[in-house]
């Protein structure tokens, strides 16, 4: 039977009911949430010109010639300019720009193994967490204080739903791979001025092209499956094979539910993505005061990075990775109330999967909590 109308209520009953679970939630939310990316603006159109003299890299026509702009910018602005023309500028020589790119890949893939590792560690285990609460409260109604419900996630029930997920991302990440592979490949030999491989690298970057695309589309069928076999572990205490032996199962014998199930969801999605932009400028005034909290907490960790950095390479880079970590947390505390309002959906979006899987499993609809609960608003 497929009563969409009960589960959303249901689920909000959860979300307005369980306070604890909005914890959870908020620590699921910034451990799988986007991470803050900075750049600066490139000086295209502004008479910039650029040689191979070391010694007079940077030169603007105009009123102001190189030297005078260069002696009246501030004393940071020049140790920059030297650090950027004497560390930054030789690593991208014809000679070198092959292996900067190379150590760029693996530098990059080693930090964000390492940030995903980290993540891993809190996402995973509140993850499980969530369902199982959930869960415990639909059967009989019982609210659990944090150390109980984190005690529920802190286990290999969410090592194995960490493999899962490896498992399942390992074809994205197997494709990125060989692009980053083939535009190095390229990247060496048109430095060389070989450009005979060209229309075979470009072929591979379309074949890669399709590939994600095809993947893509995959992804949404995963995306529904993986909803069962998380909860067949979590909730059952599956190994690895057996959830996603008993995930199938469950979506196959009820893909009708399943699929509609997961076409609700999505149009509440997009309801909801609107209504967050207009509670974005609700919360602004909000996300300004915790601007003060988020200057605190970003000065610390930056700090201990700019202390790091410092042992290995010069003053100016120091500065820009403590800068960099610093605005990470501050631009994550800042954000918080919005991510608890996002929050709020993923606990709501959580219920209500985990209602569908308690259906599957049971064979019918669950009787509705009988509780002394507050009603919560209406959904209107």
């Amino acid at each position: 039977m497929f009563d969409i109308g009960k589960k959303i209520s249901r689920a909000w009953y959860t979300v307005w009911n369980y306070k604890v679970l909005w914890i959870f939630a908020f620590l699921l939310a910034l451990a799988g949430g986007s991470t803050i990316n900075g750049g600066g603006g490139g000086g295209g159109g502004t008479g910039y010109r650029y040689n191979n003299n070391p010694s007079d890299q940077f030169h603007w026509d105009g009123n102001l010639d190189g030297n005078r702009f260069m002696n009246e910018m501030p004393s940071w602005m020049n140790d920059g300019v030297k650090w950027f023309n004497s560390d930054v500028m030789p690593l991208f020589t014809p000679d070198r720009i092959v292996n900067t790119i190379v150590w760029l890949i693996v530098i990059l893939f080693a930090i964000s193994l390492v940030i995903n590792l980290l993540l891993a560690l809190v996402r995973y285990p509140t993850e499980t967490s969530l369902m199982r609460m959930v869960d415990q409260y639909e059967t009989d109604g019982n609210k659990m204080k944090f150390k109980q419900g984190w005690s529920l996630g802190w286990n290999s029930r969410a090592f194995r739903i960490w493999v899962i997920d490896l498992i399942v991302g390992a074809p994205g990440l197997v494709i990125a791979l060989g692009i980053a592979i083939g535009g190095a490949i390229f990247a060496f030999n048109a430095v060389k001025g070989d450009f005979s491989f060209a229309p075979g690298i470009i072929g591979l970057m379309i074949l890669a092209g399709f590939l994600l695309l095809l993947l893509a589309i995959v992804m949404i069928f995963v995306g529904l499956w993986r909803q069962f076999i998380v909860r067949a572990i979590a909730i059952d205490d599956a190994s690895i094979g057996e959830g996603f032996k008993k995930g199938w199962a469950m979506m196959a014998h009820n893909f009708k539910n399943a699929f509609l199930t997961w076409l609700v969801m999505v149009g509440l999605k997009i309801g909801f993505g609107i209504a967050f932009f207009i509670a974005l400028i609700v919360l602004l005034p909000a996300m300004a005061i915790m601007m003060i909290p988020g200057a605190i907490v970003g000065a610390i960790p930056g700090a201990i990075a700019f202390g790091i950095t410092s042992v290995f390479s010069s003053g100016l880079a120091a500065w820009i990775v403590g800068g960099i970590v610093a605005l990470i947390f501050f631009f994550t505390v800042v954000a918080s109330p919005a991510t608890l309002v996002g929050s709020w959906f993923d606990l709501f979006s959580s219920s209500i999967w985990t209602q569908t899987y308690r259906e599957m499993k049971a064979g019918e609809v669950p009787p509705v909590l009988q509780t002394s609960e507050v009603v919560p608003p209406p959904l209107v």
